[in-house]
Formats: C-alpha cells, sequence, structure tokens
C-alpha cells in the first residue's frame, strides 16, 4: 500500500512537471477553425500522463533522478553549469544552422538564428523545456534504461538509452517541420536530425548525471540560446 502510494505521488509530480506546456499549446498554435481548443492537447496531454507513469516506474528502479519528483539531491552548482551549457549549445547550434543554411537548403523555413516571435520561445523553453523532458527523458529514457539494464552494466545501458532517447526526440521534431515548409526533402530531415539528435543527447546526459532538472534547464536555455542569436 505504502509503495503504490509512493508510485502515485511520483507520477502525480511529473505529471504536473510536465502540464505546463500542454496548458499553453492552445495559446500559441494556430488552431483551425471549427476545431475546438481541447482537440490540441488530448494527444500530448495523452502522452505526458503515460510518460509520467513510466517514468515513475523506470527512473528510481534505473537509478535516474529528480529532486522534485523523488527528492533526490539538488546540485545548484551543477544546475547552474547546465543552463550554461544550454545556452552555450543553443547559440552554437543557431549560428552554425545559419552558416550552413545552403546545405539544408532551408528556402522554406527561417533558420534557428533568423528572428522568432515570443510564442515560439514560449513554447520552446515551456513546452520544450517541460513537457518534452518528462516525455523523452524521464519516460522513454528511464523505460529504455531500465530494459537495457537487463543485457548490459548500468553505464553502458544508459547511455544507449540516452541514445535512442535522442533519435525518438529528433525525429518527433520531422511532422512541425514538414507542417511547416509543406514537404520535407533529405536535407531537411538530416538537419532536423543532426541538430535535434546532438541536443537530445545533452539533455539525456544531464538527466543521468544531474537528475530530470538539469535536462530541463539545458532545454529551457537552448532556446534563450537561439533567441540571443537572432538577427
Amino acid at each position: 500500500m505504502l509503495l503504490a502510494s509512493r508510485y502515485t505521488v511520483r507520477a502525480g509530480r511529473a505529471l504536473l512537471s510536465g502540464l505546463p506546456g500542454v496548458v499553453l499549446l492552445p495559446f500559441v498554435l494556430p488552431v483551425p477553425e471549427g476545431i475546438p481548443l481541447a482537440a490540441v492537447v488530448v494527444n500530448p496531454l495523452s502522452l505526458v500522463i503515460l510518460a509520467a507513469l513510466a517514468g515513475a516506474w523506470a527512473a528510481p528502479k534505473a537509478g535516474l533522478g529528480s529532486a522534485l519528483i523523488l527528492g533526490t539531491s539538488l546540485r545548484l552548482r551543477a544546475l547552474a553549469a547546465w543552463a550554461l551549457a544550454g545556452i552555450i549549445m543553443g547559440a552554437a547550434i543557431a549560428i552554425s544552422d545559419h552558416a550552413t543554411a545552403p546545405v539544408w537548403n532551408t528556402v522554406a523555413l527561417p533558420t534557428l538564428r533568423e528572428e522568432r516571435d515570443a510564442a515560439d520561445l514560449a513554447l520552446g523553453v515551456i513546452y520544450g523545456g517541460l513537457t518534452e523532458e518528462v516525455l523523452l527523458r524521464w519516460g522513454l529514457m528511464s523505460l529504455l534504461a531500465l530494459g537495457l539494464m537487463r543485457l548490459v552494466q548500468r553505464t553502458p545501458a544508459l547511455w544507449a538509452a540516452a541514445i535512442l532517447a535522442a533519435l525518438a526526440f529528433a525525429a518527433a521534431h520531422l511532422p512541425a517541420v514538414i507542417l511547416e515548409a509543406g514537404t520535407i526533402t533529405p536535407a531537411l530531415m538530416a538537419r532536423t536530425l543532426i541538430w535535434n539528435g546532438l541536443l537530445g543527447l545533452a539533455y539525456g546526459a544531464a538527466f543521468q548525471r544531474h537528475g530530470l532538472e538539469a535536462a530541463m534547464l539545458a532545454h529551457m536555455a537552448t532556446h534563450l540560446g537561439f533567441a540571443l542569436t537572432a538577427i
């Protein structure tokens, strides 16, 4: 009974951590006429619930931490370091993406360095930094790590899980690219997978080393890094 109660608390805290981004969606995404606002949040909310439940079971077993959800230690210096790293990564990738735009043929899309509005920044910081981290790191990476630990030792399992979750994170951005560009080319696909895959791997490293909050802060700060380089 006590174990069930602890599990429920963990799952509830994880759900609350990912919920702000879901609530934000109807306010920042264009909603086609005739579609109720609630429809915009049904799928993301369902996924967040599943990820919250999965991570609440798998993360403690895999030795992955979270101060807010599991009560593990909170290392402020490490969190600050990951926030700074996120800003640097965001700025570096935005500058690199802009410089290599002819390679990716991003005519139909702005580069990561080109100015975006406040809604884009809010979506990246809140939905990306909170909701996506609950989905991809807390939920998916924890499950993958726990499963892989049955086959290999803990450290290789965690890195393999981080890589697989990063690939899933990168692939999850492809529908948005298709929607915005109206099409997808091999170059645009490569661009999406490379940049987001690298970032997802960094967030996975933050999660396994210093907990979910480190991954969230690094992710949030990445979008601030994009914004700082806007032209």
